[in-house]
C-alpha cells in the first residue's frame, strides 16, 4: 500500500482551490499571467511544460495539453 506524500506548502492552494475562477492551466495557455509570474517553461502549439507553483517535490514539471478537454481520450496525438 502507497503511502500519502504529506507536502504541507500545498495547503495555502488546497484551501481556496475550490475559490479559484476557471482552469489554471487553460489561464497559462491563454499567456494570462504576467512573463513575471508564468510558470511556463516551454510552450509549444499542442501542449506546454509548466512548474508547479505548489510542488510535491523539488522540479516536479507538469505537461498540460494547450487545448481544454474533459478527459484524456479526447486528445488528439499530438497533444
Amino acid at each position: 500500500m502507497t503511502r500519502q506524500l504529506w507536502a504541507p506548502w500545498r495547503l495555502e492552494y488546497v484551501a481556496q482551490a475550490g475559490d479559484l475562477p476557471g482552469c489554471v492551466f487553460c489561464a497559462e495557455a491563454a499567456g494570462e499571467p504576467s512573463e513575471a509570474e508564468s510558470l511556463v517553461v516551454r510552450r509549444g502549439d499542442a501542449a506546454l511544460a509548466i512548474l508547479n507553483k505548489y510542488p510535491y517535490s523539488s522540479g516536479h514539471l507538469l505537461a498540460a495539453p494547450v487545448r481544454h478537454v474533459g478527459s484524456l481520450a479526447e486528445l488528439s496525438d499530438a497533444e
